[in-house]
């Protein structure tokens, strides 16, 4: 119960200590005063990481997110690279994560020499590249240019998210350097992103020879829901590979132009499943949708058109019933 208590009164002092730095401009990181309270206090180590995760995750203002990363540097920098060399593997895992959420970059010449000396690939490893890539190390970033190293394909998706947005869209626009695992992570992250200034790279995309990439551009176009050149979309229509003509359906729903019907019409007597129920999923997004549907139901030629039909329109009678 000493213990406690005493536990609780350092988080109390920790606590009040980084705010009053945090929210008083007066106060500069000299008068913070938790030196005398970290000499050998491994608790109070603790309870300052606790206390700057905290107020890290609830402060959206710049400014004082960036005091968050010099109280950081300043008290944990020496006690951190300790963690690093000395620690058992517990320690040194928390101290990696710990890094890589404080943005505290002058550790990374320390994290650095771990990833070379460390021989092991396992989780630590894979934490040392990740916080390494949280840094904008440029060491790392160039040996994924020039080396472009065996990893696996979630490795690279988090180091390329970790990555500085301008880095990321450089790399990006380079994207003939790369190997196709490295680069198809690249192209998975960036339709993750969302960014209209990466449609015409999409658009671009999707006259490549591989299939892989033509399949990564059109869900780039599919996420970002629209596309500057709607004629380089229409040939996918005819592709022989079923996905591209799902995903083709699909972008079609979202983009809801009048030229497509007849194709997704046409589409909605495909020979996959996937495609028939992009099709129809599509058509029942127009404005018209229903109508059209009901139509297909009606006068379709082929039976799996027809069947696709029904249960679409079907499904829009269930829900105005409410289900019943």
């Amino acid at each position: 119960m000493r213990k406690q208590k005493r536990k609780e009164h350092l988080r109390f002092t920790v606590d009040k200590a980084v705010s009053t730095y945090l929210f008083n401009d007066s106060i500069s990181l000299n008068e913070v005063g938790m030196t005398r309270h970290l000499k050998g206090q491994s608790i109070t180590y603790e309870l300052l990481e606790e206390s700057l995760e905290t107020y890290q995750k609830l402060i959206d203002h710049e400014e004082t997110r960036e005091k968050v990363v010099l109280l950081a540097e300043h008290y944990l920098r020496d006690y951190y690279k300790d963690q690093l060399l000395k620690g058992r593997w517990s320690k040194r895992m928390n101290t990696l994560y710990y890094i890589e959420d404080f943005k505290m970059r002058s550790l990374a010449d320390t994290i650095w020499m771990l990833f070379q000396t460390h021989s092991k690939w396992d989780e630590e490893k894979e934490q040392i590249i990740r916080t390494l890539a949280a840094l904008q190390d440029v060491r790392l970033f160039g040996m994924l240019v020039e080396e472009q190293p065996d990893w696996s394909a979630g490795l690279y998706k988090e180091i390329f998210r970790r990555m500085d947005r301008d880095q990321f869209k450089y790399n990006v626009s380079e994207l003939d350097s790369f190997e196709h695992p490295v680069g198809n992570a690249m192209l998975d992250v960036a339709r993750e992103e969302r960014d209209e200034d990466l449609l015409p790279l999409f658009e671009e995309l999707l006259s490549s020879h591989s299939l892989e990439v033509r399949i990564r551009a059109l869900k780039g176009i599919l996420a970002l829901e629209r596309i500057t050149k709607v004629e380089l979309l229409t040939s996918f229509a005819s592709s022989s590979e079923w996905v591209e003509r799902m995903l083709f359906a699909r972008i079609a729903g979202k983009l809801k132009q009048s030229r497509y019907i007849a194709i997704l019409t046409e589409l909605m007597g495909d020979s996959n499943w996937w495609v028939r129920q992009g099709a129809a999923e599509a058509l029942f997004h127009y404005r018209d949708g229903v109508l059209i549907l009901e139509h297909i139901y009606t006068n379709h030629p082929d039976p799996f058109a027809r069947d696709m039909a029904r249960q679409w329109v079907g499904s829009r009678d269930s829900v105005s019933d409410g289900g019943c």
